[in-house]
């Protein structure tokens, strides 16, 4: 099942969205597109559903630790979740490959 993901940092730290976005492919989400969002120092990350499927919000956030689910239809389907990382969302300091 691929999962198709954007991540944007609102959290103003940078190089978030990349950290968060390598993490996210060595879960094996397919993370399309990343960047920095309006950022306004966000502290909550905050995950955005655009799909009926409730469990692939829930997986991004056992992946990240963080975030809370909201969701937001987009008919477009060019993503079916958009990561907004803020300030609560720590990178791991270990790989997660052996």
């Amino acid at each position: 099942m691929r999962i198709r993901v954007r991540v944007l940092n609102v959290g103003g730290v940078p190089g978030l969205a990349r950290r968060a976005t390598n993490h996210l492919r060595e879960y094996g989400f397919d993370v399309v597109d990343f960047g920095s969002g309006r950022s306004d120092g966000e502290t909550r990350t905050r995950i955005s559903n655009h799909t009926g499927h409730a469990d692939w919000p829930l997986r991004v956030q056992r992946a990240l630790g963080v975030g809370v689910i909201g969701t937001d239809p987009d008919t477009s389907r060019y993503v079916d979740l958009t990561v907004y990382l803020g300030r609560d969302w720590r990178p791991s300091t270990e790989s997660l490959r052996p």
